[in-house]
C-alpha cells in the first residue's frame, strides 16, 4: 500500500460523509477516536436510515465476516430516534484497495441486528483505488438513499493537487467532527442545566416526616394517617382541603416510602437537572396537587404519598421528549416510556394502587412543564395560557369529587378499617358511630359483622346478636359470625344456643383451636 492510496481512501471516506451530511440531510452522531469509523443517521416521514462508515484495509476477505457481525452488534448499541419508524441499516466499508478474492460472497450475506431476525443489515464495500479490483457501485448505493445527485466522479475528487485535496479533506473532516461535538455539547448542556438540590431537600423532608410519624404512631394505621393529614374524602368535604397538599408528604409503611423515594431520586434529579430548580419546584407542586385532587375525585380510599408528584416528573419528561424528540429517544426516551407504561398497567390491574393520583399527576406535570417550557427554548407568553387550563382542571376534578357520585363508596372499606383500629384501642363507641354512619347504605356482610363487634364491645348484646344473625343469614359459611354469636349467647346465659353456634363455627372451620376451646368451655 502506498501513501497515495491511503490519501485516496481518506478522500473518499470524508467526501462521502460530507456529501451525505452537508447535501442530503444526514446527521453525524458518532466518530471513533481514531477517526476510522463514523455513524450517520437520517429520519424521514416513513423510515430512518442508520449508516456505519468504516475505513478498513485487507488484502484478502478472510475476517470480513467477523467485522460485519461486530458492526451488526454495534448497530444495536446506537440508540435510534422514533421507535415507531422502521430503521434501515447500511454497513459501509471504504478500502484503499478491494480484497483480491471473492469478497462479494461475504458482503452479500444478510446479517441481522436483532435476535428476531427482523432488522437486516446490508453491507457495501467501496474501493478508493483505480485498478482492477473495483468495489461496489457507490452511485447505486446513493440511489437507494435518493442522494446520488451531485456526487463527484473519482476523477473529480482527485483532480486537485495533493495539497488542495488534503486541505479539502481536512476541512470536511473538521466540519463533521465539530458538528458531532456541538451536538454532544448541546446534550450535556440540556442535561446539566440545573443541579439536583431541591430533590434532596424533598427526600430529607419526606424521610423526617415518616420518622416523626413512626415515632408517635404507626404509618400503616388509617387513623394515624388521617390525623397526620392524609387524603380522606369525608374530611375534605367538611372543609379540610389542605389534605390535598399534606398527603403528598406522607407514606404508608416503609416499603411505600422506599419505592417512592427511589423513584423520586432518579426522576426528580433528572427533571431538576433538565428544567432547573425553580421550574422543578413548580412542576412537582402542581403535579402533586392535581394528582391529589384526582385521587379525591376518583378514589374513596384514604391515600397518601408522593406518587402523584412523581408521575408529574414523568409528565415533565414527556414534555421534554416532545420538545427534543431526537435527543430524548437517543438518551432516556425508551427507558422513560417503558417504565411509565409498566406503572400505568400496574396501577390499572392492582386495585389498591391510587391510579387516579398517578394519572392526575402525569397530566399535571406535563401541563406544568408546558407553562415554564424548556430552559433552552425562547419563552412565549402564550405558554401562560396553560395556567388557566391547570386551574380549570383542578376545579373540575374537585367539583366532581364533591358533587359527583363517582367516588361514593359501594363498600365501606375505609370505615371498616377505621372501626377495627378504634376497637383495638377499645374505643367501641367511636367504632360504633363510624359504622352506624354507613350501615344503612351497604349490603356488605363484613360491615354488619364489624358493627356487631362494636355493639358487643359496648355490651349491647341484643344489637350485636341481630347484626351477627344478619351477616350469617346472608352467608351461612361466615364462621366468624357464628363464633361471635356463640360468645353473645354465652354472655346472655343461653348455653344451649351458644353451644349450637360454637359447633356450627367448628363445622365450617374444622381444627380451629379457638373454636374448639370455646366449645370445650361450654
Amino acid at each position: 500500500m502506498n501513501a497515495m492510496e491511503v490519501r485516496d481512501q481518506d478522500v473518499l471516506f470524508w467526501e462521502l460523509a460530507h456529501h451525505l451530511v452537508a447535501k442530503n440531510g444526514f446527521q453525524a452522531v458518532h466518530v471513533t477516536n481514531d477517526r476510522k469509523q463514523l455513524w450517520l443517521e437520517k429520519e424521514t416521514d416513513k423510515e430512518q436510515f442508520l449508516l456505519s462508515l468504516s475505513k478498513i484495509d485487507m488484502a484478502w476477505s478472510r475476517g470480513l465476516g467477523q467485522l460485519m457481525k461486530d458492526n451488526a452488534r454495534q448497530f444495536q448499541s446506537i440508540k435510534r430516534g422514533s421507535p415507531r419508524k422502521a430503521t434501515v441499516y447500511h454497513n459501509l466499508y471504504i478500502t484503499s484497495m478491494a480484497p483480491a478474492d471473492d469478497w462479494k460472497s461475504k458482503t452479500r450475506d444478510i446479517i441481522y441486528t436483532d435476535a428476531a431476525r427482523r432488522k437486516p443489515m446490508q453491507t457495501w464495500l467501496f474501493s478508493a483505488s483505480v485498478g482492477a479490483q473495483h468495489g461496489d457501485d457507490i452511485e447505486k448505493f446513493l440511489g437507494l438513499l435518493h442522494a446520488e445527485e451531485n456526487w463527484p466522479s473519482k476523477e473529480e475528487m482527485l483532480d486537485d493537487d495533493e495539497d488542495s485535496r488534503a486541505q479539502k479533506t481536512a476541512h470536511q473532516r473538521q466540519r463533521i467532527i465539530r458538528n458531532i461535538e456541538r451536538e454532544q455539547e448541546e446534550a450535556v448542556k440540556v442535561f446539566t442545566y440545573g443541579k439536583s438540590r431541591f430533590t434532596y431537600v424533598l427526600l430529607a423532608l419526606i424521610l423526617m416526616i415518616f420518622v416523626w410519624m413512626e415515632s408517635v404512631a404507626d404509618s400503616t394505621d388509617v387513623l394515624a394517617l388521617i390525623d397526620f393529614g392524609a387524603k380522606y374524602n369525608p374530611l375534605i368535604d367538611d372543609g379540610e382541603w389542605w389534605r390535598i397538599f399534606t398527603s403528598m408528604f406522607l407514606h404508608i409503611g416503609i416499603f411505600h416510602l422506599f419505592m417512592n423515594s427511589l423513584a423520586l431520586l432518579f426522576l426528580g434529579t433528572a427533571v431538576e437537572r433538565i428544567f432547573g430548580t425553580s421550574r422543578f419546584i413548580w412542576i412537582y407542586l402542581v403535579a402533586g396537587i392535581v394528582g391529589s385532587t384526582a385521587s379525591y375525585a376518583f378514589t374513596e380510599q384514604v391515600s397518601a404519598g408522593a406518587s402523584g408528584a412523581i408521575f408529574g416528573c414523568f409528565g415533565a419528561l414527556v414534555f421534554f421528549g416532545i420538545s427534543h424528540p431526537r435527543l430524548f429517544f437517543r438518551t432516556i426516551g425508551r427507558s422513560v416510556i417503558i417504565i411509565l407504561l409498566i406503572n400505568v398497567i400496574f396501577g390499572t390491574v392492582v386495585p389498591m394502587v391510587d391510579n387516579g393520583a398517578h394519572m392526575g399527576g402525569l397530566v399535571g406535570g406535563f401541563l406544568a412543564a408546558a407553562t415554564v417550557g424548556m430552559p433552552d427554548k425562547t419563552y412565549k407568553l402564550k405558554q401562560l395560557g396553560v395556567i388557566p387550563a391547570i386551574a380549570l382542571l383542578t376545579v373540575l376534578l374537585f367539583a366532581y369529587g364533591y358533587y359527583g357520585e363517582g367516588n361514593d363508596p359501594a363498600e365501606p372499606i375505609v370505615q371498616i378499617q377505621m372501626a377495627q383500629e378504634l376497637m383495638e384501642e377499645e374505643a367501641y363507641d367511636e367504632a360504633y358511630d363510624t359504622m352506624a354512619s354507613v350501615i344503612e347504605e351497604t349490603d356488605m356482610l363484613e360491615a354488619y359483622f364489624v358493627i356487631g363487634n362494636a355493639a358487643f364491645g359496648l355490651e349491647d348484646y341484643e344489637e350485636a346478636r341481630d347484626y351477627y344473625h344478619e351477616a350469617l343469614d346472608e352467608n351461612p359459611d361466615f364462621h366468624e359470625a357464628a363464633y361471635n354469636l356463640a360468645l353473645v349467647y354465652a354472655e346472655e346465659g343461653e348455653e344451649e344456643q351458644a353451644r349450637e353456634y360454637a359447633e356450627r363455627a367448628l363445622e365450617i372451620e374444622p381444627d380451629n383451636e379457638q373454636y374448639e376451646d370455646l366449645l370445650e368451655d361450654l
